[in-house]
């Protein structure tokens, strides 16, 4: 009895060390024996014996990517073009083939059931990241002189144009617009070609005439060049006003007779003062001289 017991535990424990030895990947254990499978892209046939299965080539839209003692292949994926799939090209028997998204298009969810249209980027906006099998497209807003007036899905901003000679900037761009650019006229170019010539040569002549007088007549230094301007254009309104002056009738008193004046000789006193003499004899030294000086001259 107890060599029956025994003999039986080391049946069990022969068993146990056998299918230890088994290699899990490519074998598999039966009748206590450790069996081949066979390869991937193949299945095995129904007459296959354990140390030599007999095994045959998965068909055509089949596959199988392991070993196996199946008697049956696994299908290829159905790539549905309707669900906006690619249509699917089986390169091999042992891997399973992954349906793709069309150009422009990424998978709805993880399991990629389903595709999508890829979003686009509208106006003020530029493609930053395409869209793939995985993820959406990115968009990023146009940098400051660039624009995009459209919507694309793959387009980037454009740069503002830049105004050739002859043309003036009318409008400057935004981020949906670009600059616009508009030819100039003929009779503007010309006026704008004449205006800085015109200023150039009445600055010259007023510098040249200033220079021209003595310093004596004027009683300016030459290098005064702002003041004998101004005096220039001055002298004769004040002359004018002190004429009108003296011509105006005072009350209780004779007329006072103004002999005509020439204006040829006239120039500035040493105290800065403009004058005008009547025939070499008389002048008037200034406007408020004249107010308090009703009836006489200062005589030269």
């Amino acid at each position: 009895m107890r060599l029956r017991l025994l003999f039986t535990l080391s049946v069990l424990m022969a068993m146990a060390a056998a299918q230890l030895h088994c290699d899990p990947v490519t074998q598999y254990e039966k009748d206590g024996q450790c069996c081949n499978m066979c390869s991937p892209g193949n299945k095995m046939l129904p007459l296959s014996t354990c140390t030599d299965p007999t095994c045959e080539s998965c068909e055509k839209n089949e596959y199988q990517d392991k070993y196996t003692r199946d008697n049956k292949c696994k299908l290829q994926s159905y790539c549905d073009p309707n669900k906006n799939f690619e249509a699917a090209v089986h390169k091999s028997t042992k891997t399973k083939t992954t349906c793709m998204c069309k150009q422009g298009f990424h998978c709805s969810s993880k399991d990629c059931m389903t595709c999508v249209q890829d979003s686009a980027c509208g106006p003020g906006f530029q493609v930053q990241l395409k869209g793939n099998q995985m993820h959406d497209t990115v968009c990023q807003k146009c940098p400051h002189g660039t624009y995009s007036n459209e919507s694309s899905s793959d387009g980037v901003c454009k740069k503002w144009t830049e105004c050739k000679a002859g043309h003036y900037l009318e409008q400057s761009g935004t981020d949906i617009s670009d600059n616009k650019c508009v030819e100039m006229e003929r009779s503007h170019l010309i006026v704008i070609c004449i205006i800085p010539v015109l200023l150039a040569c009445l600055i010259g002549l007023i510098f040249y005439m200033c220079r021209s007088m003595p310093s004596s007549k004027l009683g300016l230094q030459q290098s005064n060049i702002l003041d004998c301007v101004e005096s220039l254009t001055t002298e004769d309104e004040m002359q004018r006003e002190a004429i009108q002056e003296l011509r105006t009738p005072v009350e209780n008193e004779d007329e006072l007779s103004v002999p005509e004046m020439s204006t040829e000789d006239h120039g500035i006193t040493e105290n800065g003062n403009c004058v005008a003499q009547e025939l070499g004899k008389v002048e008037v030294l200034s406007r408020q001289e004249s107010q308090t000086q009703t009836q006489g001259f200062y005589i030269v």
